[in-house]
């Protein structure tokens, strides 16, 4: 019988928590209640737009008119969402419309940014020639400059120089340098690539383009994964960029923000959260489906090899 109570304290005095002392405890205490309240409150307000959705639309503004703007509806009104895709548009674009931008767009961007990177990173990390330094010394200082100082002469070589604006080619001169953070990611991973690899495959009669495409792209795959996974993220709720360069094809993103200032509020507010709800359901899909590749890729810092 001591044996086996022995046996069932033993889990408990091993935990990291049981051999803290006191003042430890409390300090994890008050540690776990501020991560908490933090988590709540990013958690809340999605709470409160999936709530509003389902509100009737007069009975919210009444509520409103009362100083009531967190009440439980009485009644689950789940014909919003289907007004959402049919009474909402923005430019000449309903929610059907903008999903799609935001598809081709998120692709567009997501490859583009993620290929050119490993194009780039490749060749700068494996390859010596004289401007190699040059090169990755412009990149770096490129990032370092604040998008406001250089929004201006953008926009002028978009519009009047490539005549590129308002037209999805756009996204490709946008990609087309391979820079950023992508570039970061990819340059150290192939600088740590032995070469080895590379000069098996030369003595065997494969070309530079064989090496690239063949080996060192698959030996890179779990960085791009991630790469993709996260790029795509940010291009789907990207909405400033293509409200400037391609207002005629709204996103999903920047049609929802221009849905805000263009919609009249009253009567359809309800409306407008219904489709907040539904613009958020595609991308938050993608990051529960790889949200542990994500994690388990990416280390404090950067990427694991």
């Amino acid at each position: 019988m001591t044996a086996l109570f022995k046996l069932k304290r033993k889990p408990r005095e091993s935990s990291i928590l049981y051999q803290r002392s006191k003042g430890e405890k409390v300090l994890y205490f008050f540690v776990f209640l501020i991560f908490f309240l933090y988590a709540f409150s990013l958690l809340f307000p999605l709470f409160w737009l999936l709530m509003n959705s389902l509100q009737d639309r007069t009975l919210y503004e009444l509520n409103l008119m009362y100083g009531k703007a967190f009440v439980f509806p009485t009644e689950l009104h789940w014909e919003n969402y289907s007004y959402a895709f049919t009474q909402l548009s923005y430019n000449g674009a309903n929610i059907f419309a903008m999903f799609f931008n935001s598809i081709w767009y998120t692709l567009a961007c997501t490859l583009g940014s993620v290929l050119m990177s490993a194009f780039t990173g490749y060749a700068l990390a494996k390859y010596q020639f004289k401007a190699r330094g040059f090169i990755y010394g412009v990149i770096i200082f490129t990032m370092t400059v604040p998008t406001v100082g250089t929004t201006g002469a953008m926009f002028n070589l978009v519009y009047n120089v490539l005549n590129l604006y308002d037209t999805p080619f756009y996204v490709i001169l946008k990609h087309l340098t391979g820079t950023g953070l992508n570039f970061l990611v990819l340059y150290g991973f192939f600088r740590n690539v032995s070469w080895s690899y590379a000069e098996a495959a030369f003595m065997d009669g494969a070309g530079h383009t064989r090496v690239f495409f063949s080996i060192m792209l698959p030996l890179a795959l779990p960085a791009i994964v991630t790469l993709c996974i996260v790029s795509s993220i940010g291009a789907w709720n990207e909405y400033m960029d293509v409200l400037m360069y391609l207002p005629s094809f709204p996103t999903i993103a920047s049609g929802m923000y221009g849905v805000s200032r263009t919609l009249p509020r009253q009567g359809y507010s309800t409306v407008y959260f219904a489709a907040l709800v539904i613009s958020m359901i595609p991308i938050l899909t993608v990051f529960a489906c790889f949200s542990n590749v994500i994690m388990k890729n990416f280390a404090v810092g950067g990427l694991k090899g």
